[in-house]
């Protein structure tokens, strides 16, 4: 199998690559073998191995990996995780996973709705957050203003 043909692994398949002579994991449905990566990991061997053989989603995202990071990716890229045992994440903001999630579900035969209802839902619930976030902060900063002025 060359690293660029996608095809889908089941978790059951990924469990079995926690070595460090056979390392593979996941990150946001996406397998990766990481095998020859380790020796490259600017954040030490150690972590990539606590995250073999399962999900490293949440641990990435945890450490705010750079756009670069996630450039140094590709070329370990094996497959997805199968179909039916994908998960929905909290945030899309590293692989681009929005459009990838639509394709996804709309290549195939047993359209997932619930779970498109799901992320849409989630994206609404995120920007309405981000707008009342701002809203505070810009009336915070009016009252600051406005005590100064008053001092």
């Amino acid at each position: 199998m060359t690293r660029s043909s996608r095809r889908e692994i089941s978790l059951r398949e990924i469990k079995k690559h926690d070595q460090p002579n056979d390392l593979w994991m996941i990150l946001y449905n996406k397998v990766y073998d990481l095998t020859e990566f380790t020796k490259y990991h600017i954040g030490g061997i150690e972590v990539l191995y606590d995250c073999g053989g399962s999900d490293a989603t949440e641990a990435f995202e945890d450490v705010g990996h750079s756009d670069f990071a996630v450039e140094m990716l590709k070329p370990y890229l094996i497959g997805e995780v199968e179909f039916n045992e994908r998960k929905i994440y909290h945030s899309y903001k590293s692989l681009s996973p929005e459009i990838e999630f639509i394709e996804s579900i709309t290549k195939r035969d047993d359209y997932n709705f619930e779970n498109f209802n799901q992320f849409i839902i989630r994206k609404i619930k995120q920007l309405t957050n981000i707008m009342i976030l701002s809203i505070l902060a810009i009336s915070s900063f009016i009252l600051l203003i406005l005590i100064q002025n008053y001092k």
